[in-house]
């Protein structure tokens, strides 16, 4: 089954594409920004489809990961923090009538857990992606937790201080304002990211705040740390797990495994391809298809 997932974020578009044997047949990285609103996503989804379908000999489904809140079972993009002008988006069916293929969308981390969970073969996990801005999502019992509407996950939007910065979001404090890349490159003035610069760690700590509180909710014993900041290695992860173990009931921080996503950058894109070959799974007669010119 050849399909393939396109991780939509706040600084990058990255697309997978997998051959019928699993294979990554195709992948291509390109910037976005805050001003990438929806037609300039439809345009870079057929265009990144159609070098796919020729590099993989046809295409089954495509998978979307979207940041921000999502309907999955309408295709809905609901809005996004990260991303202007997405607002009740219908991604999924716009998708499709261009392509004419399946399409299936997501949140963006939500598609990276589904990677993760499917690599470590883990029943339960949290997935924190630490990039442009900072995401959480779930797996319970072997599945993904979307919650009641969909939106399950949202540890970016967790506060972890009242009378902090203003979010977006309508709220103040939210953990990504201090500790997401964005948080990070303003504190540094443009100087490289190190993991041992202080502005670094006082940005792990405020996300080990977060992922402490999640934990004494949750008591899982996987939290597995993924996108762009998260490759700044070891001691990065040392000082975001110390502090969560910190902000935890010690028994559940003790029974905790705090680690670095096993499918770095390709995580989301590579979900969202599994993603994308569920839904073809759910369908009578799947089979692959020459993509539309127009």
């Amino acid at each position: 089954m050849k399909r393939l997932g396109i991780d939509l974020g706040g600084s990058k578009l990255l697309a997978c594409g997998l051959d019928d044997h699993d294979g990554v047949g195709f992948r291509v990285r390109r910037p976005t920004g805050r001003g990438f609103g929806p037609d300039a996503a439809l345009a870079a989804v057929r265009a990144l489809a159609a070098d796919a379908c020729t590099a993989l000999g046809g295409l089954d489904a495509i998978g979307i990961g979207v940041p921000g809140l999502v309907d999955h079972a309408r295709g809905v993009a609901r809005s996004s923090t990260m991303l202007d002008g997405w607002h009740d988006v219908a991604l999924a069916d716009h998708v499709s009538t261009a392509l004419g293929i399946a399409c299936v969308i997501d949140n963006d981390v939500n598609t990276a857990a589904l990677h993760e969970h499917a690599r470590r073969g883990a029943a339960d996990l949290l997935y924190v992606a630490v990039g442009t801005g900072i995401g959480g999502a779930l797996v319970l019992g072997g599945a993904l937790w979307r919650g009641t509407g969909g939106f399950a996950g949202e540890l970016g939007h967790v506060s972890i201080d009242r009378a902090g910065l203003p979010c977006a979001c309508g709220r103040r404090g939210c953990v990504h304002l201090y500790a997401s890349g964005s948080a990070i490159d303003a504190a540094l003035h443009g100087a490289p990211i190190d993991a041992a610069h202080p502005a670094v760690i006082e940005a792990a700590n405020a996300l080990g705040i977060a992922i402490g509180s999640a934990l004494n909710v949750l008591d899982l014993p996987l939290v597995v740390l993924g996108g762009g900041v998260a490759e700044l290695g070891p001691a990065y992860i040392e000082v975001v797990a110390a502090r969560a173990r910190r902000e935890c009931f010690r028994e559940i921080g003790a029974a905790c495994v705090i680690a670095a996503s096993l499918g770095g950058y390709d995580a989301g894109a590579l979900g969202a391809a599994q993603l994308a070959g569920h839904a073809v799974d759910a369908r009578a007669q799947p089979r692959s298809v020459a993509m539309r010119s127009s």
